[in-house]
C-alpha cells in the first residue's frame, strides 16, 4: 500500500525540521562563505555524467529484455523522469514515466516494467556491494558499519532465498502447479529471458558500476566542497547508507530521507553535524539544479510526447 502524498510531504517537513534543530545557525554564515565551488563544480558534472551512464545502463537492460532503443531517446525519457523525481509531489515517478514511454504498440507491457524493475535491482546490488566494501574498511571503528554489513548480509541472503524459491519454481513441484495461473505467465516469459547468459548483464553491470562510481565522486566532491573531506570508504559507507535510506517511500523525493541517512552516517565516520549536512544539502541544490535543467528540455520538447521510434529486436 502506496503513503498517500500528503503525508509523505508532513514526513519531508518534519524530518527536515529535525535536522534543523541541530545546526549551529550563528556559525553558518560563515560555514557557507567557506564553500569551495570549484568542488561543487566537479560534483555537478559528475551528476550529469550519472544522467548519460543511466541511459546506456537502462538500454543494456532493454537489451536483455530483447528490446532496442536510441540512445539519445533514452536520455530524453531519463532526463524527464529525473526532472519528475526531484520537482513534482505526484504519483509519476520517473520509473513509471520511462515504463509509460518504452510500453508502446508491438511492445509486451511487461517487457518493459521488467526491464526497470532488473535495472534497479542491479544497481542496488551494486550500491550494498561498494557500502559493504566501505563498511568493511571501516569496521573496527565504526558501530554503524558494522550494523550495514550485519544488514547487507541480510538483504543478500533474502535475495538467495528468492533465486532458489525462483529455481523451484522452474524445476520443482511448484512448476505444475503455478503454470495453472495465467496471469503469470508475463512473469515466467520475462524470466526466460533475463536467465539467459550474454553481454547484456555484462554491459549492465558495468554501467552500474560506473554509475555508483559517480555517486561516489558527488559525495567526496560535496564533503570537500564544506571543507570537512572524508575518506573513500566513509564515502562508500555514506552512498550505501543514502541509497537504502532513498528506497523508502515515505517522503517527497526521499526529502528529509536522503539528507538524514547522509548526515548520521557522516557524523558516526567522525563528521561535523553542520559540516555534514552543509554537504547534504549541497547534494541536494546540485540534484535539483540538473533536475530543473532536464525540466527546461522536458517544456521544450516533453509537451509535445513524440512517438519513440519502433523498438529493435535485440540480437
Amino acid at each position: 500500500m502506496s503513503v498517500p502524498r500528503g503525508l509523505k510531504l508532513v514526513v519531508a517537513g518534519v524530518l527536515l525540521a529535525l535536522l534543523a534543530l541541530g545546526v549551529d545557525w550563528q556559525a553558518l554564515p560563515e560555514q557557507v562563505a567557506r564553500l569551495d565551488w570549484r568542488f561543487a563544480a566537479v560534483a555537478l558534472v559528475a551528476i550529469v555524467l550519472e544522467m548519460v551512464v543511466n541511459a546506456s545502463k537502462w538500454s543494456w537492460a532493454l537489451r536483455l529484455h530483447d528490446l532496442a532503443f536510441p540512445w539519445g531517446y533514452l536520455f530524453r525519457i531519463g532526463c524527464f523522469g529525473y526532472f519528475f523525481n526531484n520537482f513534482l509531489p505526484s504519483a509519476i515517478g520517473g520509473d513509471v514515466y520511462r515504463v509509460y514511454r518504452t510500453m508502446k504498440p508491438g511492445v509486451a507491457r511487461s517487457r518493459a516494467v521488467s526491464a526497470v524493475l532488473v535495472e534497479r535491482l542491479v544497481g542496488f546490488g551494486v550500491m550494498l556491494a561498494i557500502g559493504a566494501a566501505g563498511a568493511l574498511w571501516l569496521a573496527r571503528t565504526s558501530e554503524l558499519a558494522r550494523w550495514y554489513l550485519w544488514s547487507a548480509a541480510a538483504i543478500a541472503l533474502g535475495g538467495l532465498l528468492a533465486l532458489a524459491v525462483l529455481a523451484l519454481w522452474r524445476t520443482g513441484p511448484l512448476r505444475a502447479l503455478l503454470a495453472r495461473v495465467t496471469w503469470l505467465e508475463p512473469v515466467r516469459d520475462n524470466l526466460r529471458r533475463i536467465r539467459r547468459p550474454g553481454r547484456e548483464w555484462l554491459g549492465l553491470l558495468a554501467y552500474s558500476c560506473m554509475f555508483q562510481a559517480l555517486v561516489l565522486v558527488v559525495i567526496c566532491c560535496a564533503f570537500a566542497a564544506v571543507g570537512d573531506a572524508i575518506s573513500l570508504p566513509a564515502a562508500a559507507l555514506v552512498t550505501g547508507a543514502a541509497g537504502v535510506a532513498s528506497v523508502l517511500p515515505i517522503s517527497v523525493s526521499g526529502l528529509g530521507v536522503v539528507e538524514g541517512s547522509i548526515v548520521g552516517t557522516a557524523v558516526a565516520v567522525g563528521v561535523g553535524y553542520d559540516a555534514a549536512l552543509l554537504a547534504a544539502v549541497v547534494v541536494r541544490l546540485l540534484s535539483l539544479l540538473v533536475g530543473a535543467g532536464c525540466g527546461l528540455l522536458y517544456l521544450v520538447e516533453g509537451g509535445r510526447e513524440p512517438r519513440p521510434p519502433s523498438p529493435e529486436m535485440a540480437s
